[in-house]
């Protein structure tokens, strides 16, 4: 896109009562301190943005003028082919109009908008409009216009480990989701490192209790002839402890029946003994004697039936008895052989305490063989990630590296700082123009202006957009390289305000 200006009227702007400037290649416009230079450049960012030409909005009205005076601006520009008349009135609000048509604000907002980025038109007219923005935003204005190297590139400036590292990685997830991946990795596999080392530890002094010395087979052999001599022990004496423990169960079945029948004899006593009452319950009257006969039947089926039960308590009692003098006669227990079998008893618990603790000795070894074994792969794990971080801040370096010398392949006697060493090894963005080594704070005004105008040069060939470029101050210098757009130049000359246009041939301005 080429912008340039054919034409523009101002009245009562600043300290413009009426003026003209008809542009050329090259606009001269020559005067004495306070003669109202700086105001053309003013007034063409006032039409489009309502604005001075460092994007500050500005009040345009002659100083000491009331809100009756009009202050009205027209520029006449040409947009590749086409032409447009924008004009901006203000008295007390401000009016609009395009190509002479009256427009809303909005309107012709969008127009502008349409036309060319504020952004990028403010720093291609102005020298020193790009350096008064937030270093972040310089950063971001430039880096849109310069792409960045291709992964291919910077893996192809890594060593090879770092290459076989990052590429696939790089086929499945962008630069920082990789980092923060494998950040997060590493973190969690680094304290899982930690448990799993204390559990090894742990693990390691928990065997060094146990006894190792221990010879399991003899345990075992030893167990063995003890459990053979208790089983035959056993097998030997079942018979007496059967017939003992039926001996006891039935002397107490015999014990509990007795007193089972004495209970059913005083029941049977008390039916029998019981007093016959002849009346009612519920009246009081007298019982006729089939009612008295009926009492008597009740109460002699009531003694038949604990009889019944008294007669077969007694026959189980007969019956237990009778088992009980069939069994033989209790056998004493031997004294010795007692004594031995609690030996036995003492020396199988002991035995098998010891085989307990081969047993869990070996668990104990295999639970750190798979305890050392977790440990290495989390590490395994873990060193891959933070191998694989440092591959990437490799990456980044590289790729900083590429991409400051893009950027300062494309100029001359600039230089930019894009990021800046942190001490643990990472990089920050960060941005400063520098001109011949100095930065850009640090430059005299011709220096800053040159800075400003090779900027825009680079600025309008990766954007692709030319436009006119209004350098002030510009008695300070005594030549510079001839921009792509018109070029508009104030300077302070000791005469009245004089703009001259002049059609450009040669490739440096000299004056």
């Amino acid at each position: 896109m080429n912008i340039s200006f054919l034409e523009m009227r101002i009245e009562n702007f600043k300290n413009h009562h009426v003026l003209t400037v008809n542009f050329n290649d090259m606009t001269k416009i020559e005067g004495k301190n306070g003669a109202g230079k700086s105001s053309i450049g003013d007034a063409v960012t006032y039409v489009l943005y309502g604005t001075d030409a460092l994007g500050t909005k500005l009040d345009p009205r002659p100083v000491g003028c009331d809100d009756k005076v009009e202050t009205k601006v027209e520029l006449l520009l040409k947009v590749d082919e086409q032409q447009i008349l924008l004009g901006r009135i203000q008295k007390k609000t401000a009016k609009y109009y395009v190509n002479e048509v009256p427009e809303k604000a909005t309107r012709i907002n969008e127009i502008v908008e349409g036309l060319f980025d504020k952004t990028l038109f403010l720093s291609l007219f102005n020298p020193t409009y790009f350096f008064t923005q937030h270093w972040q935003d310089q950063r971001k204005q430039l880096l849109s216009y310069v792409s960045e190297p291709l992964n291919k590139e910077v893996l192809a400036g890594l060593p090879s480990v770092s290459q076989s590292q990052l590429e696939p990685q790089l086929k499945k997830h962008s630069l920082d989701d990789l980092e923060k991946l494998h950040r997060d990795r590493f973190k969690n596999q680094d304290k899982a490192l930690e448990r799993a080392s204390e559990r090894v530890v742990t693990l390691k002094e928990q065997v060094s209790n146990n006894d190792y010395n221990i010879n399991e087979h003899e345990l075992k052999e030893k167990i063995d002839v003890l459990s053979k001599e208790l089983l035959e022990y056993e097998n030997r004496n079942i018979n007496v402890h059967q017939q003992s423990r039926e001996r006891s169960r039935l002397e107490l079945r015999s014990e509990s029946l007795k007193g089972e029948i004495q209970r059913q004899k005083d029941i049977l006593t008390a039916i029998k003994t019981e007093t016959l009452d002849e009346h009612c319950a519920t009246c009081g009257q007298a019982l006729d004697e089939k009612s008295i006969a009926k009492v008597k039947q009740q109460r002699q089926a009531r003694y038949n039936t604990e009889a019944d039960k008294g007669i077969k308590l007694v026959q189980e009692l007969k019956d237990v008895n009778e088992k009980l003098n069939e069994l033989p006669e209790p056998v004493e227990e031997n004294p010795a052989e007692a004594s031995r079998l609690v030996k036995i008893y003492g020396e199988l618990n002991n035995l098998r305490d010891q085989l307990g603790d081969i047993n869990r000795t070996k668990e104990l070894l295999e639970s750190i063989a798979t305890a050392e074994e977790n440990q290495h792969s989390i590490r395994k794990e873990r060193n891959e990630s933070l191998v694989l971080i440092d591959a990437i801040k490799s990456f980044r370096t590289k790729r900083s590296e590429l991409m400051v010398h893009k950027i300062d392949s494309l100029f001359t006697t600039i230089s930019v700082r894009l990021y800046e060493q942190l001490k643990n090894g990472e990089e920050r963005a960060t941005f400063e123009i520098e001109r011949d080594g100095k930065p850009y704070s640090k430059l005299s005004t011709a220096e800053k202006i040159k800075a400003g105008l090779e900027l825009i040069e680079v600025l309008s060939k990766q954007s692709e957009v030319v436009t006119p470029t209004f350098v002030d101050n510009a008695e300070s210098i005594l030549n510079f390289t001839k921009p792509s757009g018109q070029i508009i130049v104030a300077r302070v000359v000791d005469k009245e305000l004089e703009i001259i246009g002049v059609s450009l041939k040669e490739e440096a301005i000299n004056e």
